[in-house]
């Protein structure tokens, strides 16, 4: 198991590497383990600017609801309340390793961010001006890192004090992440995502290689935002790409409010993903006050898919599905199988939690087959796993067909004594029969031998094959699933 490693956060402040001028210089990326994202360097203190309304227009914000929301949890260093486009709506802000109060922003990176997401002037308006803020702070201020632990529990934190969406600010490569800090994470993003919160976060932007997974971006059911050129018009050079990137946002030469002690004019400079993700975060804010009929999964699929295209028709790899477009995501139908507000990419969400009782089971005593409808997404939902009860000595056929024929999918049944794990992490450990690799059209019997709650699941193929790591990979791959029993016979032999 690789070790853990912390995220280092690269944005310059007064004290470190800010010249005397009040221009931030260059920096090179900071040596702080395998999670480093840099920031390209630009200028930092500079007055209002000149254009205000520059995302909110490129996004169509501006035409918008524009009534409150939900809070908008920004995890990064902190947001200043005294900041005058923010006046009044700042929440208390919280420490999220201790869970004790904090306030204030030494650093002024949480501060830009937030007001990119709800600013409502002077000077600049962002896309969601009357959303209140929730600072949940990551990075320690001496360090400038955090740990997986702290962006773990900084999302619960932020779901605890009643966000509708929390942003996360910072994504860096994966590689040198350890599997347990993987699996955290993701049950955190998880877990809010069934209680109807939204983890947005930055590709990343890694000028070492670009196309290699980022953490917390290249994790199951978070949206994820590049960075644009200020119109929109394209995607800025660093973004991090691949599967996993859902939409671009302006986020490269953005100017955002920052705390006055840090600069006189009261203004930052700066680029990256990490600027990119809060204006798709307040755009999630903005639909689910305006839309409160989607579930959890509409609303995040139709968000993923509401952007216009850039270069090459529908979705690729280097653009998501496009620049934002707010007018999409509020008018945008969900997806007709998206009818769920549950996770079920691990058994927990269908068995133990408070959240089985969304997951009956499909097989049981009186019913001996059924027959189901769902979709995979390699990227963004990769696993399904369906609940059917079994008595001893029953046998279970399942099968699986794949609407495309290029598809691949991979199917096992699970053992009811099985712990909570991602179905995507290591379920050979726990499957007492499977496939054994991903076909068309996958099939499996199990003769049970002891009665319980067996899991049924269907796994997509990994969103990047280390052989061909250029190739494209499905967005969703719909399947059909038939299982049914036979009961066991009960009769006295002669």
């Amino acid at each position: 198991m690789r070790r853990p490693v912390a995220i280092a956060l690269t944005v310059a402040t007064v004290g470190a590497g800010v010249t005397s001028a009040g221009v931030r210089s260059p920096l090179a990326e900071e040596a702080a383990g395998a999670w480093s994202p840099a920031l390209p360097a630009a200028g930092y203190c500079v007055p209002a600017p000149d254009d205000g309304l520059l995302v909110p227009r490129a996004v169509g914000a501006l035409a918008a609801p524009s009534g409150p929301t939900r809070p908008i949890a920004i995890l990064d260093t902190g947001v200043d309340p005294g900041v005058g486009q923010l006046a009044g709506r700042v929440l208390q802000g919280w420490d999220a390793l201790t869970g004790a109060p904090v306030s204030g922003d030494g650093d002024g990176h949480g501060t830009e961010a937030a007001g990119l997401a709800a600013s409502a002037g002077p000077g600049m308006l962002g896309v969601a001006p009357a959303s209140p803020i929730l600072p949940i702070r990551i990075y320690d201020p001496a360090t400038r890192t955090a740990s997986p632990a702290a962006i773990a529990k900084g999302i619960a934190l932020a779901v605890a004090k009643g966000a509708g969406v929390v942003v996360v600010e910072g994504s860096a490569p994966r590689g040198g992440v350890g599997d347990d800090d993987v699996r955290m994470l993701s049950s955190a993003v998880d877990a809010a995502f069934v209680r109807g919160v939204l983890t947005v976060a930055g590709a990343g932007d890694d000028t070492a290689d670009g196309t290699a997974p980022a953490l917390p971006a290249s994790l199951p059911h978070v949206l994820v935002a590049g960075s644009a050129t200020p119109s929109g018009g394209a995607r800025s050079a660093p973004t991090n790409t691949g599967p996993w990137l859902d939409l671009l946002v302006p986020g490269e030469g953005v100017t955002a409010p920052l705390p006055g002690a840090l600069c006189a004019n009261g203004y930052g400079f700066s680029g990256g993903t990490s600027f990119a993700a809060p204006s798709l975060g307040a755009a999630v804010a903005v639909v689910q006050a305006a839309r409160p009929g989607l579930t959890t999964q509409q609303l995040f699929e139709v968000m993923r898919r509401a952007g216009t295209d850039l270069g090459v028709g529908g979705r690729d790899d280097d653009s998501g599905f496009g620049l934002l477009s707010m007018a999409l995501a509020l008018s945008a139908a969900p997806l007709a199988k998206e009818t769920s507000a549950e996770i079920d990419d691990d058994p927990f969400w269908v068995r133990g939690s408070p959240y089985a009782k969304a997951h009956p089971a499909l097989l049981t005593r009186t019913k001996l087959r059924f027959k189901a409808k769902g979709t995979v997404s390699p990227a963004k939902d990769p696993a399904d796993v369906y609940r059917v009860s079994l008595s001893k000595r029953e046998r279970m056929v399942v099968s699986v067909g794949a609407a495309s024929p290029n598809a691949l999918l991979e199917l096992s049944v699970l053992d009811p004594r099985v712990g909570d794990f991602d179905v995507t992490d290591d379920v050979s450990d726990y499957a007492l029969v499977a496939t054994g690799g991903f076909s068309n059209d996958p099939q499996v019997e199990w003769t049970a031998t002891r009665s319980g709650i067996y899991s049924i699941a269907v796994q997509a193929a990994d969103p990047v094959d280390p052989n061909d790591p250029g190739a494209s990979v499905p967005d969703l791959e719909p399947y059909t699933l038939s299982a049914y029993k036979q009961r066991r016979d009960t009769r006295a032999k002669r």
